[in-house]
């Protein structure tokens, strides 16, 4: 289920059943210390109409109907969310459906190629929507930085780049690799001593032994250039990777405790 903060409507996270994608509201930890009630009936309201908004852009994105993209976009933002949350409390969560319907042969691979395509103009959208009010709040120096990539044979990017944003709307460097410049990226002098993760998104659970080559890979380098390894994406989301020693395997966004 999806979580959005009653009061202020940002995205809190996600909650099992994970594969339930209806909107539930409680209240992030800046509004529990401040806000006695948990749902006004204004506030029920507009959970209504956020989730409204939701169900119009899922099936914007089914029928490859990108004009009403934009609208849907704009009528959240007077909505007060935050396009990061569109991105992470709508989108993300309409790729996974996506993954799942392909997965149950409900969907074609064209069908699927065209809803990521949609998927992709619509960060796009929402991207240039965030930085027409970019606010991200200081970070200092040596606070640790990310570095995001897909498991070898994963070609889907639109996940990626969302949770680039995400991180990026919190102030914190982002880099993006791949299994070929990955070691050269981490390695690098001016970062030595520096916190570092390494974010991967797996798809599909073939792509498991390509990511235990990287990871021992990743893991051999010395310890001043080693990265915490975080291991995501959808094959992580429903449960088909297997634990793999000195990886954390996050089911969502929420498991960073970044929030």
């Amino acid at each position: 289920m999806l979580r959005w903060c009653a009061h202020c409507q940002q995205f809190i996270g996600e909650m099992p059943p994970h594969a339930d994608l209806s909107i539930t509201h409680g209240l992030c930890r800046k509004c529990a210390g401040e806000q006695p009630d948990l749902l006004r009936d204004d506030e029920y309201a507009h959970a209504v109409v956020l989730r409204d908004i939701f169900q119009a852009l899922f099936a914007a994105g089914r029928s490859n109907d990108f004009d009403a993209a934009g609208p849907l976009v704009d009528r959240a933002i007077v909505a007060n969310c935050r396009p990061v949350d569109i991105l992470v409390g709508m989108i993300a969560p309409m790729l996974y459906e996506i993954g799942r319907a392909w997965e149950r042969g409900t969907l074609t691979v064209a069908g699927e190629h065209e809803f990521t395509a949609f998927a992709e103009r619509v960060v796009d959208l929402v991207e240039a929507r965030m930085k027409q009010a970019w606010s991200q709040p200081a970070r200092f120096a040596g606070d640790g930085r990310y570095f995001l990539m897909n498991a070898p044979g994963n070609a889907h990017v639109v996940g990626i780049r969302i949770l680039a944003l995400w991180l990026q709307n919190q102030g914190w460097p982002t880099r993006h690799v791949d299994e070929r410049t990955v070691l050269d990226a981490l390695s690098e002098p001016s970062l030595a001593g520096e916190s570092k993760t390494l974010l991967v998104s797996i798809a599909l659970p073939e792509q498991c032994d390509a990511v235990r080559a990287l990871v021992e890979r990743v893991q051999a380098l010395p310890a001043p250039r080693r990265p915490k390894i975080v291991l995501g994406g959808y094959a992580v989301k429903t449960r088909l990777v297997p634990r793999i020693p000195g990886v954390m395997l996050a089911r969502d966004i929420s498991a960073l405790g970044l929030d």
